[in-house]
């Protein structure tokens, strides 16, 4: 009899928009590369209202672009489930297109954003990845393809990300089960997200906001304050009923997670 060749563990990051990810999770996708993992990144949207000047349709096509530039910079597979920016709702069809797309990647580990953060969006895509994940391995439930992709084999591990600012509805410390150490990795985080030119562009328009990189990088080194480290990313686990409960991420990079202490400052994050 063969061997039994074993399956190259698989991530995948369901993000709202093109820029999340790299924002909230790059450093631990690098990471993940780094010990031979397949990356996968899916935006909801195209990020088709990221513009002062350009139309939907132009800003669209330039954030998709930057999405799959940045994802390629990775060495990660990407799709786009083709929403539209705040008005990402967890309903029936948007949870078909969002299967669909995970059963394509067949991931064993699952990020995404919190459940509480500070726009709907991402709250959504945080229902619509916690559902999604939960349907995957049903193979009654039918995304009504064409040529629909394979359930999976099983329900994946699936994790939550800091929120932005690390805050919750209220400003306050929304307090990570685990940190991962990225002070290794911070240079190609930063690499990436330097790929989405045209947000940088968005946020010094839309908000005051010119220092898109900076900005990041002290939400980093924020969190390792926490933990002990240069910078980090922070995580929760979801371990409700049906999920798996194995420490798959802490596990996989033992050598970066890190605990904290909440008894640390109180302070907003941003400050």
């Amino acid at each position: 009899m063969g061997q039994k060749v074993e399956r190259t563990p698989r991530v995948l990051a369901v993000m709202a928009h093109p820029d999340d990810a790299e924002i909230l999770v790059g450093g631990t996708l690098f990471h993940l590369k780094a010990l031979g993992w397949e990356a996968g990144i899916i935006t909801m949207t195209s990020g088709d209202c990221g513009s002062a000047t350009l139309t939907k349709q132009e800003i669209a096509r330039i954030r998709r672009a930057e999405a799959q530039a940045a994802a390629a910079f990775l060495g990660a597979w990407y799709g786009c489930a083709e929403l539209l920016d705040v008005e990402i709702f967890a309903n029936a069809e948007n949870q078909r297109r969002v299967v669909e797309l995970m059963r394509q990647f067949q991931p064993d580990v699952v990020l995404t954003h919190s459940p509480v953060d500070y726009m709907v969006d991402h709250e959504e895509t945080a229902r619509l990845a916690r559902s999604a994940s939960f349907a995957l391995s049903m193979p009654l439930y039918h995304t009504r393809q064409n040529t629909p992709a394979a359930p999976t084999a099983a329900t994946p591990a699936l994790y939550y990300a800091d929120s932005v600012e690390g805050i919750d509805l209220a400003g306050e410390r929304l307090w990570p089960q685990f940190y991962i150490d990225i002070g290794e990795t911070l240079a190609r985080k930063k690499e990436m997200l330097s790929l989405h030119a045209s947000q940088r562009e968005w946020l010094r328009t839309h908000h005051g906001v010119d220092e898109y990189l900076d900005q990041m990088t002290r939400w980093a080194a924020s969190y390792g304050r926490e933990c002990g480290a240069t910078y980090a990313e922070g995580f929760r686990q979801h371990l409700g009923h049906g999920y798996p409960h194995a420490p798959v991420l802490q596990q996989a990079l033992k050598s970066y997670s890190k605990s904290g202490s909440k008894s640390g400052s109180k302070r907003r994050i941003h400050q």
